[in-house]
């Protein structure tokens, strides 16, 4: 006999749906209850097909009830889901939790929306590498004034959604909504709204990307090569990668912007850098500058002549200045300079870090903190000291060269109490000026007030770390700092450096595209990303077995440099490589496996 056959996909990480016994009528995108263990879920319905069921052979359980008597999301955002599950090995459940509202995936019930497709859309993809970021702001704006499309604008921080938010008329901002993390319940609303199609068009971070407009038309992504938009958390969903998935699902216009384009979007098109920095931006040699003796620590801390002049100058004028040095803490390390033994953090094998101000060592990573030994735990001579100057030692330079301590502040990103403690500097800066000292965050001031000067106190340990993209990551953030914010274009840079002027440094005066060329020649000679696809994988070492024979079954390339756990890396050189692993590790994804653990992975691609 012929019956109607549902696959449900529930909030889970399982890769596949369940099936369940429904009834005619029933369509894609409508929420049930369905049984499942002891209790009852509630899923979206993926698929209904009528077929012959033989019910004397297998058993197959009914839907209990049906939530919606239509569907409740758009089809082209179900589509994408299922899409981006495949793309980025996770169960579309999986994204169910990120991108629903959690009364939505309880069972809450909804007004019925008509989402009809309007075919006279075309999908069309478009970049906007427009600096200073005002100039691209406005672009932004005017995109918005052209039309009625309804419209998804993301930026990688909150902050700077406020702030172009906040930059729209008010007019404009009846027609749309700011979609930030906050009232659960006021969200909701929101979400009920957009759905409906009463808002047109809504500013906010990467998770609005997954806002449900009924005919949604336009995607525009900011600073689309930040790697904020890849999810610190699982499911390592990358939102400027979903961005393109449903901008073709949906037929809608897809916009690229930023000031420094992704290596997978110039693999891609090969925009073009307009703009040059040309006197803003200032090299100083790091062998040249003056050297300041930092107390307890080995290595004296660099600032050039040049450097402390400006700042001078900036400050006289009650003007900011920033000074950043990407080493936290007092120094990044201490060691016994009998026996060079460094201490480690038991956990996370690091290195500690010397923090002054809280008179501890702490690890950079899980950030637990240790007493500082007054000797060595090797060796037990007296003499530990600090290895390389951090932050919190320019800090006390800064103090010396202003002789009040009132004009210098510290920032970075283990500040307490963030949002607070930025307001106070801002207003203090605004009155009178004064220098801020820290980390690569500190750039977070020039949203906020024109800052006149940027100094970059050591730019080559932002090319030091372990990371296959890390040359791009550094000339990116010094790229940004010429543009970002309020008044750029009257703001100076100055870079302290080993080499200044040379190797991957080269882009900052020529331009990104001369940048890019050398640096996509040498990830395509090494098969690094964006040539290939890189898949981290993170499970028990028991289930890493099982898996890897699956890849070497395929002929595919894997590494496994931690042997003793459950961590390997693949090396997909091929979009079909990465269908026929998917395939083959579906196994490790099943339901009936949830007591034993699903393995994580993310895919690697810029």
């Amino acid at each position: 006999m012929m019956e109607v056959f549902c696959d449900v996909f529930l909030p889970s990480p399982w890769w596949h749906p369940l099936t369940y016994k429904g009834k005619a009528g029933i369509r894609k995108g409508q929420r049930v209850i369905v049984p499942l263990g002891k209790g009852h879920r509630v899923g979206i319905v993926w698929e209904a097909k009528a077929q012959k069921f033989d019910s004397e052979r297998i058993e197959i359980k009914e839907i209990a009830s049906v939530v919606d008597s239509v569907p409740s999301i758009p089809e082209e955002l179900l589509d994408s889901i299922g899409k981006a599950a495949r793309f980025f090995y996770c169960g579309p459940g999986e994204l169910f939790k990120v991108a629903f509202p959690t009364q939505f995936l309880k069972g809450t019930a909804v007004k019925e929306v008509d989402f009809r497709k309007d075919f006279s859309k075309r999908r069309s993809l478009n970049f906007s590498y427009i600096v200073p970021d005002e100039r691209r702001m406005q672009f932004y704006k005017q995109t918005l004034l052209q039309d009625g499309l309804s419209s998804i604008i993301i930026f990688p921080e909150r902050r700077k959604a406020e702030i172009f938010w906040e930059s729209l008329e008010g007019k404009l901002r009846e027609r749309g909504t700011l979609w930030l993390p906050g009232n659960a319940k006021k969200k909701w609303e929101k979400w009920e709204q957009i759905r409906q199609g009463e808002i047109k068009f809504a500013v906010g971070t990467g998770v609005a990307v997954f806002l449900p407009f009924p005919n949604l038309g336009r995607i525009i992504v900011d600073d689309e090569s930040n790697p904020v938009y890849m999810n610190a958390r699982y499911p390592y969903l990358h939102v400027r990668t979903f961005a393109g998935i449903r901008s073709q699902m949906a037929g809608a216009e897809l916009i690229l912007g930023g000031n420094f384009p992704s290596s997978r979007v110039f693999k891609l098109a090969e925009p073009e850098c307009h703009e040059r920095p040309d006197k803003r931006l200032i090299m100083v040699d790091t062998k040249a500058a003056r050297k300041f003796g930092v107390k307890g620590v080995a290595f004296p801390l660099a600032i050039s002549d040049l450097i402390l002049k400006k700042t001078q100058e900036v400050t006289n004028k009650a003007g900011a200045a920033l000074w950043i040095l990407d080493r936290l803490g007092y120094a990044n390390a201490v060691v016994c300079s009998e026996c060079d033994h460094k201490p480690m953090c038991k956990k996370c094998g690091a290195p500690l870090r010397w923090e002054e101000s809280k008179s501890a060592l702490i690890c950079p990573f899980c950030k637990e903190a240790q007493d500082k030994p007054t000797i060595c735990p090797r060796c037990g001579a007296p003499m530990l000291i600090g290895d390389k100057p951090g932050a919190e030692a320019a800090l006390d330079i800064a103090k010396s060269l202003l002789g009040s301590s009132d004009k210098i502040h510290f920032w970075h990103g283990g500040i307490e109490r963030e949002r607070s403690s930025l307001k106070k500097i801002v207003s203090t800066l605004k009155k009178e000026g004064g220098i801020v000292v820290g980390s690569r965050k500190a750039l977070e001031v020039c949203d906020e007030i024109p800052v006149q000067l940027v100094c970059w106190l050591d730019v080559d340990i932002e090319n030091a770390r372990p990371l296959y993209d890390a040359r791009f990551r550094a000339i990116k953030m010094l790229w940004d700092s010429l543009w970002c914010g309020k008044h750029a274009e009257e703001r100076t840079v100055i870079l302290q450096s080993k080499q200044p002027g040379r190797g991957w440094q080269k882009g900052l005066k020529a331009g990104w595209n001369i940048f890019w060329k050398n640096e996509l020649q040498e990830r395509k000679d090494l098969e690094l990303p964006p040539w290939i696809y890189l898949l981290e994988v993170d499970g028990k070492p028991e289930t890493k077995a099982k898996m890897l024979n699956e890849a070497i079954r395929l002929g595919i390339e894997y590494m496994d440099p931690e042997p003793d756990t459950g961590k390997f890396w693949i090396k997909a050189k091929k979009e079909y490589q990465l269908e026929q692993l998917r395939e083959a590790w579906i196994p490790f994804f099943h339901v009936s496996r949830s007591y034993k653990g699903y393995p994580k992975i993310r895919v690697w691609m810029d």
